[in-house]
């Protein structure tokens, strides 16, 4: 064929040019001889049917408007990694299982799962394909061929789905019927339909494989409705999305993290025209350079000595005659510790932090609006994230509700109590004074109950008990008990909770425990705070309530933590949940919650983090005010006859005197 010779689809693929001249002259000699050959035709569909990567280089052709005139329309040639996602699709569609493509804008995943299921359409009869996207408009709006041409709209499924039957060459396209939101293959009895992804998607269905387009940009409760439903229609189902405001709390993004679903990436890192000069900042000030050649190529000379994915100190770079390039080497803060490359550094400069995220970084975090800023975030990750030194059970006795006997011993319980720094005869030093700040849920297993302990001295988190399925009078012991042991310089532990919900029924146990050392709720916005008589502290939404001031109070914390000699509140944090759980902070729609969308999926049993760690933390912050610094005695011994040891005795004779007067009438 085309004078060449080949054994095996591969071996064909391998053939195609893929410089854009070369390949058109390919094309325009292979299909002279297809068109008519029978014989060599149907070896080429054959060919096409093991290997579809062979129609998209050899027969298919890509529509960009952006391009200038004459290069719109412009012959397909799958870059690698494409390559190996049209793989990924095929196996998954041929076997039976379901497929996410995590991608980043304009990396062409519609477009080549469109034209898969067309070489379906085309080569295996009595194939049905159900194709979704969020709205109507966006599957089909007046998309038809006339005259040999397309019209329509070009964004939605099926002008994506038409310009492949169109771009084919005209002997390899069958007798069709295309109506609104259906397209038939008359000749094999293959079709594929269309329908926005409502929650009654694909409801009575049945097909051989199911495309939910922009997943991610479908309301979250009908985003679940069509993944706990769809799998009744087909046994491949196909997820492709970037991130959008829902960001880590999208059904879209459980998908990616469960581990149950073959995902498949689709980045601009593996884009040959926007990886050029990939490189990375893992450190400030020095960055990783990843293509080498590159830089070899245009500075010579500059980068010899640099082999792939040395560390190099930008202030070392010696450019010679060279106009610098400008690397970004900012330790990874500002592109959430991701790659960057000579496009990417430009794309980062004419966008916004979010919109980077979901259409480039593929961040689900960044892809809403984030409370506590990412370099913060990266910067506690890198600095204070360790493993606790001590895992402990905290054992006590209940008699008549008195809390009593409490012991600790040592655990390997996923609900025990993590504990970093060390301990003094078993306990924490007394010499400091203590916050226990906690969160309760109702013990369900949906969300955790969360008792924080800050050494206030430290002005550090040290110990952490985290329990999702504990009773809340049950939790109120364990938190009592907890305090008694930590006590500290003022013999208890200084107490605060969140009172809404579950927090009512956990106050009530405590006092009637008969612990006394608690937060009243405060209004904290006043100069001369003064306290209610209602114990705990009460959380209000919206942009003026308590809840936004607690998380903004927090993230000052901790970036206080990190200027030397401040005189503000900080905090430093160890654990890596809570730091993992500042990530789904995110402001939307006027309020401020943990991912509003997992909110709204609890009925359907999903269980989310709710971020309980960060209200806990949040709450040991406010606590602060109430709660100083032990005043701490240090003991000096001074040589007999020296200054210091005279002025010891004079006020020690100062003391007795005045004691000795107060029995005087």
């Amino acid at each position: 064929m085309v004078n060449i010779k080949f054994e095996t689809p591969d071996d064909f693929f391998q053939l195609i040019p893929t410089e854009p001249v070369e390949n058109v002259e390919f094309r325009k000699e292979l299909h002279t001889l297809l068109c008519k050959d029978e014989k060599w035709k149907k070896v080429y569909l054959e060919m096409c049917w093991v290997k579809p990567q062979i129609m998209f280089n050899s027969a298919f052709f890509t529509y960009n408007p952006r391009k200038p005139v004459g290069l719109r329309n412009v012959p397909f040639i799958l870059r690698p990694q494409q390559i190996e996602g049209i793989t990924c699709l095929k196996n998954a569609i041929d076997n039976g299982h379901n497929i996410v493509l995590n991608k980043n804008r304009d990396e062409g995943a519609t477009e080549i799962i469109c034209k898969l299921f067309m070489i379906y359409w085309l080569l295996c009869p009595d194939s049905s394909f159900l194709i979704g996207s969020r709205k109507e408009e966006f599957v089909d709006k007046s998309t038809e061929l006339i005259n040999g041409r397309i019209v329509g709209t070009h964004k939605c499924l099926f002008h994506k789905l038409l310009y492949a039957l169109y771009s084919l060459p005209e002997y390899l396209r069958p007798a069709f019927s295309k109506t609104h939101l259906q397209l038939i293959n008359l000749e094999n009895n293959s079709g594929i339909n269309g329908e926005s992804t409502n929650e009654s998607f694909g409801a009575g269905d049945r097909a051989t494989a199911v495309l939910v387009d922009e997943l991610a940009r479908i309301e979250p409760t009908i985003a679940q409705s069509i993944i706990e439903n769809i799998n009744d229609v087909s046994d491949c189902c196909i997820y492709n999305s970037t991130h959008f405001k829902w960001g880590s709390a999208h059904p879209f993004n459980k998908l990616l993290i469960e581990g149950k679903t073959k995902v498949f990436t689709l980045g601009w890192e593996w884009n040959p025209l926007k990886n050029k000069g990939i490189y990375k900042s893992n450190k400030k000030g020095e960055i990783n350079i990843i293509d080498i050649n590159y830089y070899h190529q245009n500075y010579p000379g500059v980068f010899d000595q640099v082999s792939k994915e040395d560390s190099i100190k930008i202030i070392d770079i010696d450019w010679k005659d060279y106009k610098p390039y400008d690397f970004i080497a900012d330790g990874g803060d500002n592109n959430f510790n991701s790659s960057r490359s000579i496009w990417f550094d430009k794309e980062e400069k004419r966008r916004n932090k979010r919109d980077l995220c979901q259409n480039i970084l593929r961040i689900p975090s960044g892809s809403s609006d984030m409370v506590f800023d990412f370099a913060l975030i990266a910067r506690i990750k890198n600095a204070d994230k360790s493993e606790p030194t001590n895992i402990l059970d905290v054992k006590y006795d209940v008699v008549d509700t008195k809390v009593t006997n409490v012991q600790i011993k040592p655990s390997a319980s996923v609900n025990a109590v993590k504990w970093w720094g060390d301990l003094i005869k078993g306990r924490p030093n007394q010499e400091h004074n203590y916050i226990v700040s906690c969160d309760i849920a109702r013990g369900t297993g949906a969300s955790n109950s969360v008792a924080a302990i800050t050494d206030v001295n430290m002005c550090e988190l040290v110990g952490l008990y985290v329990n999702p399925n504990i009773d809340v009078a049950d939790f109120a012991e364990q938190v009592y008990a907890l305090c008694k042991w930590v006590g500290g310089g003022t013999k208890e532990s200084y107490l605060i909770w969140e009172a809404n919900g579950p927090g009512e029924t956990f106050g009530k146990r405590i006092i009637k425990l008969g612990y006394k050392f608690i937060y009243y709720d405060t209004n904290e916005k006043l100069r001369h705070p003064k306290k209610s008589k209602k114990p705990g502290w009460y959380s209000s939404k919206g942009m003026n309530g308590t809840k936004i001031n607690l998380l903004n109070e927090l993230s000052g914390a901790l970036l206080e933590r990190f200027r030397p000699g401040s005189k503000f509140t900080s905090i430093k944090v160890h654990d890596e949940q809570f730091i993992n759980e500042l990530e789904s902070y995110v402001f939307f729609e006027g309020n401020i919650d943990v991912g509003l969308a997992a909110a709204q999926l609890e009925t359907s049993g999903a269980k989310y983090a709710h971020g309980d760690r960060v209200i806990a933390v949040g709450l040991a912050v406010l606590a602060m005010k109430h709660q100083p610094k032990a005043v701490i005695k240090i003991q000096q011994n001074y040589q007999p006859g020296t200054y210091g040891y005279r002025l010891e005795k004079a006020k020690e004779l100062a003391e007795l005197e005045k004691k000795s007067k107060q029995y005087l009438y």
